[in-house]
């Protein structure tokens, strides 16, 4: 027999997913007009609760939504999620969009916003994405230049990500890595991107276009804790050559390991050692919450 439904959270109400409704006419559907955060529980305890909520928050401010609820308040709409689902380790989302439209695009006539969140367990990659690492492509599909959405708010509007890990999935690789406008290296679709050589971590830096990533963050922080000399630069496509390590950072996978980007591997092609110290403690600070 199927399990008990998991519980949603819908504009001030837990209810069932089968009967968690939103309108056709709000335009989180319409324009993808709206901003999330996506963020991991361990054993029950959000990790890095207030730094998501500090970006939700300046998404939302950025685009001119009004988020009505406070940080405190989310984070205990998504603990009682975490608690009512029966969850310890488990992926968060929270979508807030600018509600119903009114006609047209114009924002003077826009709803009350939506607010929606769910909690489920992780679907983890098989170990062997880490003991072995991914494989990743450059692809035509550029990151969209600050000017025409700032690089700082995590949109709803994921068609230009969705198009680029397609053309990735296509040549048979498992992840996509963008370029900026300019043609420097941004980031992957759903996550930012470190490189390591001679003993340093090398990463695009925020001028790059780039989301500023909360596990980015943390992996920067635990680097300079290790005393790993760290450089925030444009880094241009042919440079991957140089490197002896890739990987990957975001709440859902962690630190996963690139060790072929297009048809040559990166370094001796296995994870190295840079990615494993700083996997580990990241491990480790995520487990104590």
């Amino acid at each position: 027999m199927a399990g008990p439904e998991a519980l949603v959270y819908l504009n001030g109400q837990f209810v069932s997913e089968s009967q968690a409704r939103v309108s056709v006419f709000d335009r989180g559907f319409l324009y993808g007009d709206g901003v999330f955060e996506t963020m991991r529980s361990y054993d029950g305890r959000i990790f890095q609760l207030d730094r998501h909520m500090r970006r939700l928050r300046r998404s939302a401010d950025i685009i001119g939504l009004d988020l009505r609820h406070e940080p405190r308040e989310v984070g205990e709409i998504l603990t009682r999620l975490i608690e009512l689902n029966g969850l310890g380790d488990a992926i968060l989302r929270i979508s807030v969009t600018r509600g119903r439209a009114t006609g047209g695009i114009g924002v003077a006539r826009a709803g009350e916003p939506s607010i929606v969140a769910f909690a489920r367990p992780p679907a983890p990659l098989p170990a062997k994405a880490y003991t072995d690492g991914v494989s990743a492509r450059i692809v035509s599909i550029r990151r969209f230049p600050a000017g025409s959405l700032d690089s700082r708010v995590k949109s709803m509007n994921f068609l230009n990500y969705i198009l680029a890990r397609a053309e990735a999935e296509e040549s048979g690789a498992y992840e996509a890595i963008m370029l900026n406008q300019s043609g420097d290296i941004a980031e992957a679709s759903t996550a930012n991107i470190f490189f390591a050589g001679d003993g340093r971590l090398v990463t695009p830096s925020l001028e790059s276009d780039i989301l500023p990533g909360i596990t980015r963050e943390v992996t920067l922080g635990l680097a300079a804790e290790m005393d790993i000399a760290i450089e925030e630069r444009r880094i241009e496509p042919p440079e991957t050559a140089g490197f002896d390590e890739c990987f990957l950072t975001s709440s859902g996978i962690e630190l996963l390991p690139v060790t072929k980007i297009d048809d040559s591997p990166v370094g001796a092609g296995k994870p190295g050692p840079i990615h494993s110290r700083l996997h580990e403690a990241y491990r480790r600070l995520a487990q104590r919450g």
